[in-house]
């Protein structure tokens, strides 16, 4: 069931809502909500982080922010496709992308228990921070879907991005419409800017349909 609530924040910001398309995306099977609460799963987002410092860790440019950026997309579209991300984990909007909430003290847990460890090195013209784990990850937290989504992930970010372009690929409507330091939601996938919706009979039509949509 997609809540009116949803339709109601796209349109606050400026975004025209094909509820059509979110209506198709979604597999009444299996009942699909994508304004569900999620909880943050320490335990899986920590292993998460393990598991891909560990996939990752012969790549010289994989640093912090391709790091940020593979956790992003693997929960952002995760919540796309499924109506819930891989590990419930709040992301706040930084100059660069997307960061995770508790990136910092999770590596920090991981360090401490001698899991990985990181340092700074010179990459052309630029700093990395580059992170070395000494075991993976638990994956069997993970289901099959989202391990194959995090692998994707993890390849697109290392083999065919720099941090500059996949920090620029993050930046999409979501990002922008929400204040530095804002919390980024992740129902913002389910819509694109297009224009300033009109006042009167457009809004009045995109509430009636997510009212109709609701009521199925």
């Amino acid at each position: 069931m997609i809540q009116s609530s949803i339709v109601e924040y796209f349109l606050k910001h400026g975004m025209v809502v094909n509820v059509c398309c979110i209506w198709k995306k979604m597999d009444k099977s299996s009942k699909i909500c994508y304004d569900s609460v999620m909880n943050f799963d320490r335990k899986k987002f920590k292993a998460l982080v393990l598991y891909i410092i560990w996939k990752t860790g012969s790549f010289q440019n994989f640093g912090v922010t391709k790091l940020n950026k593979v956790l992003w997309f693997s929960d952002a579209r995760m919540y796309e496709a499924y109506g819930t991300s891989v590990t419930g984990e709040t992301y706040i909007r930084r100059k660069h992308g997307p960061v995770p909430e508790h990136i910092d003290s999770i590596l920090d847990e991981l360090a401490e228990e001698g899991l990985v460890q990181f340092w700074a090195e010179p990459y052309f013209d630029f700093e990395v921070k580059r992170y070395e784990a000494h075991e993976p990850g638990d994956t069997s937290r993970f289901s099959p879907d989202e391990l194959g989504l995090i692998d994707w992930w993890i390849s697109d970010v290392a083999e065919r991005h720099t941090a500059g372009s996949i920090s620029e690929k993050s930046h999409d409507y979501g990002w922008k419409i929400v204040p530095e330091g804002g919390e980024l939601p992740l129902k913002a996938f389910l819509a694109k800017r297009i224009r300033q919706p009109k006042e009167g009979e457009e809004l009045d039509w995109a509430r009636s349909a997510a009212k109709e949509i609701e009521s199925k």
